[in-house]
């Protein structure tokens, strides 16, 4: 898997699942300082990586978003 195919497994997942929201730059400050983030599943990953079912971290998915602007 690569990441923009995690990115892609997110958006997919963001549309059977209601509810979710993006952490605020702080708390993804946090995680990324200590070396982790979390997958719209809650689910602990690094910020460039994905959780075992697929998903992107916060950070991968933020940063796509920004990417497209």
């Amino acid at each position: 898997m690569v990441a923009s195919e995690a990115v892609r497994n997110a958006h997919i997942w963001f549309e059977s699942n209601s509810g979710w929201a993006p952490p605020d730059v702080d708390t993804l400050d946090e995680w990324t300082a200590d070396g982790v983030c979390r997958a719209p599943d809650e689910c602990l990953t690094s910020p460039t990586g994905w959780c075992d079912h697929g998903l992107a971290s916060w950070w991968l998915i933020l940063d796509a978003l920004e990417d497209r602007r």
